[in-house]
């Protein structure tokens, strides 16, 4: 099993995105090791630690998902990317992948 401890969304992300571990279920098979955050500023958007598939995503990556046309969908994205997003910037990959 892989170590997320490694892999994980570093502290200092979760502070300055403002992400809030989610106490919903994610109605996907994530991962039993992975953390589900709650973006907070656009509603149904998480930050995962695994895909839907229950797949732990590569070092300093995430899985940002969100309900799309189809159901719930999403997309890989860099840690990076994401604590250097505007909240403008990650409504507009949601409604670039709905």
């Amino acid at each position: 099993m892989t170590n997320t401890k490694e892999i994980s969304i570093d502290e200092d992300t979760i502070s300055k995105v403002g992400l809030r571990l989610s106490q919903r279920p994610a109605n996907s098979q994530i991962a039993p090791e992975a953390r589900v955050f709650e973006y907070p500023f656009l509603k149904n958007v998480l930050v995962m630690e695994s895909d839907l598939y229950g797949n732990i995503m590569p070092k300093n990556s995430c899985f940002i998902a969100f309900y799309g046309s189809h159901g719930f969908i999403g997309r890989r994205l860099k840690v990076k990317t994401l604590k250097n997003s505007s909240v403008a910037d990650i409504k507009k990959i949601v409604d670039n992948n709905k």
